[in-house]
């Protein structure tokens, strides 16, 4: 696990960094309060911070409600290393947004059990959020947390003028796999559909489950014939890879997919570009299934 380590004394730094490394973890080092902002901007941010008191420009306290007034509603683990002393220093140390406080000089046992507890609750953290965000059969981004994404998605691609393409796409006849072989082989013909999507999207694309056999892809900086090959692509993926349940048996399967494209000339919202993606992919199913049909 990686901790980020904000503190501009470079003996300090050098003792801790030292310290992490020999208990497990990743020293990220920020020698300031604004290099630490800028650490905590990037992709996969660490979770878990050490924050000294006293640091030109901003103090650690002044960091924290910093870190804490942020809305994209991250959770980090603060704890505060001060050579401050008495009730009143832990007081608003925690009332600035710190999680936990060490004094220095520090004991090198009691910030390796400040530190230890730190990582538990960050992972609890990280579990939780996966079991709020992910669908529990299949694995890919569950109903609350794909519209939440396709949302962000949209206003990303309004702001900065670029293409923006929506997939919708079921299992066709998926009923009668349910009704012939049970709903548990269902369950295996949806895990294998998203493990074909995952292996044939791209990175940044965006796999949800809406309901039942039914799929949401978002696809950012994609027009709508590059996401006609995209479909295309996993359209004859999933037809030519049956879902595997044992030696005797295999489960083949066809999709449909309806895909369309934002039109930030008109301003559309979420809510019509998915209706648009819908009907295209109602029009798929009803004029043959297994195809690709764009409105």
């Amino acid at each position: 696990m990686d901790v980020l380590l904000v503190d501009d004394d470079p003996i300090t730094r050098l003792a801790v960094c030292a310290a992490l490394e020999e208990w497990g973890f990743v020293p990220v080092v920020a020698e300031d309060g604004h290099q630490a902002l800028k650490h905590l901007e990037g992709k996969n941010p660490p979770h878990l911070l050490v924050i000294d008191w006293s640091m030109p420009g901003m103090t650690g306290p002044e960091l924290c409600k910093n870190i804490r007034d942020r809305s994209d509603g991250q959770f980090f683990y603060i704890l505060m290393l001060t050579g401050k002393e008495g009730s009143e220093a832990i007081v608003e140390a925690m009332e600035s947004g710190a999680d936990d406080f060490v004094s220095k000089p520090f004991d090198h046992r009691v910030l390796k059990v400040r530190i230890a507890a730190g990582s538990r609750i960050v992972r609890l953290e990280q579990t939780l959020n996966q079991l709020a965000s992910r669908d529990a059969l299949t694995q890919c981004w569950n109903r609350r947390m794909i519209d939440e994404l396709f949302h962000k998605s949209i206003l990303e691609s309004r702001r900065k003028s670029t293409n923006l393409s929506l997939m919708v796409l079921d299992i066709d006849h998926f009923k009668k796999i349910n009704d012939t072989h049970g709903h548990s082989i269902g369950d295996i013909a949806l895990k294998h559909l998203v493990t074909v999507l995952n292996n044939n999207l791209r990175e940044y694309d965006q796999v949800g489950r809406y309901g039942g056999e039914e799929f949401v892809v978002v696809l950012p900086n994609t027009g709508i014939e590059e996401a006609w090959g995209i479909a295309e692509r996993v359209r004859s993926a999933v037809q030519f890879q049956p879902a595997f349940v044992n030696r005797d048996l295999s489960i083949p399967l066809t999709i449909s997919i309806g895909l369309a494209q934002c039109n930030h000339a008109e301003k559309e919202d979420q809510h019509r570009l998915f209706q648009r993606a819908d009907e295209a992919l109602y029009n798929a199913k009803a004029s043959g299934r297994n195809r690709i049909v764009t409105i």
